[in-house]
């Protein structure tokens, strides 16, 4: 649909029209979702008039409270390969080489690194001691890894000296992000600020904080291990002290859990997108069923709290059918 297709045509097509008999049901993700919900007149009042898009709906509350985790990786090289995956390959043999052992120990006994997820240990802890719940998982996995781009299962899994300890910080209380329109044309990405670590949102401080003592916390299973390590990659020995790791996260801190950006809420929130039926409150017959629903990042990983809204929605969908009437205006 956007402009990077790498298939572009510049033929025009026909207009063309479909209407569904019951309702529509919108599960784009926690861009395009309130993208398509603003480009079809449903949102913010000043964001659709700013795009010349005659408002429907004023919903201030659609593509605002975007929320995501905030992970760093410590990195050690290590002094010799990791036995784990010393014989792994992690790739298809070439014509005329002997297959990937880890594979083959798989294939005949569902044993090994493949019969895996890759975590070869994780822990679940407070930052804090006064925190009421665990709001850090710490997983450790053999390789580099420092994030998410183009190349990086390669580097992950060649560099079998390796050994990283994610740091995972959940429950993070930073609400500020937005996704709001570049243009009124849908063929354009919609514009995304996470706003992570806004200086302007106190509680932004407590989310570096934690991460921050994750890190700390990584660095002293490494010194304490009995595995000895050649040398600290990430940080790196470099970044010493409390001011300095907090501007390595800062500076190099992702996220993969992007959500709630169309949430649920009572018919009295402003910022409330959804009712408890997953309805669009104000139109009649749209539903939106994805991770933009939520008023707050669930947990420490997202995809088990998809798959449970998923299915209440689909059961809220069907009664709906089964008692053969039109959902109601909200």
């Amino acid at each position: 649909l956007y402009r990077a297709d790498p298939h572009p045509s510049e033929v025009a097509g026909s207009p063309l029209y479909v209407r569904a008999r019951r309702e529509v049901i919108l599960a784009a993700g926690a861009f395009n979702t309130p993208q398509l919900l603003m480009l079809s007149g449903i949102g913010p009042r000043d964001e659709l008039e700013r795009h010349g898009i005659p408002v429907v709906v004023d919903r201030p509350g659609v593509g605002r409270n975007l929320q995501d985790r905030y992970e760093i990786s410590v990195v050690s090289r290590m002094n010799g390969e990791l036995a784990l995956v010393r014989d792994c390959t992690f790739a298809a043999p070439a014509e005329g080489e002997a297959a990937d052992p880890c594979y083959v120990e798989w294939r005949r006994r569902g044993s090994g690194v493949y019969g895996t997820n890759g975590i070869a240990c994780a822990v679940v802890r407070r930052s804090r001691e006064d925190l009421p719940a665990p709001d850090l998982f710490i997983f450790g996995a053999p390789g580099l890894f420092r994030g998410y781009y183009h190349g990086y299962a390669g580097a992950l899994t060649q560099a079998k000296n390796c050994f990283t300890w994610a740091v995972l910080k959940g429950q993070t209380r930073n609400t500020s992000g937005r996704v709001t329109l570049a243009s009124p044309d849908p063929r354009d990405p919609p514009r995304v600020d996470f706003n992570y670590f806004d200086p302007a949102d106190p509680s932004s401080r407590d989310d570096l904080d934690a991460v921050v003592a994750g890190v700390a916390f990584a660095r002293r299973i490494f010194e304490r291990s009995d595995v000895a390590a050649d040398a600290e990659l990430l940080p790196g020995p470099g970044v010493q002290g409390r001011d300095a790791i907090a501007r390595y996260v800062e500076d190099q801190a992702w996220g993969h859990h992007a959500s709630c950006t169309c949430p649920m809420g009572r018919a009295d929130d402003p910022r409330a997108v959804l009712d408890a039926d997953f309805r669009v409150r104000g139109v009649t017959g749209l539903r939106v069923v994805d991770a933009s629903v939520f008023p707050r990042i669930p947990g420490f990983f997202i995809v088990s709290a998809i798959y449970m809204i998923a299915e209440k929605a689909s059961d809220r969908i069907l009664a709906s059918a089964d008692a053969d009437v039109a959902p109601p205006r909200r």
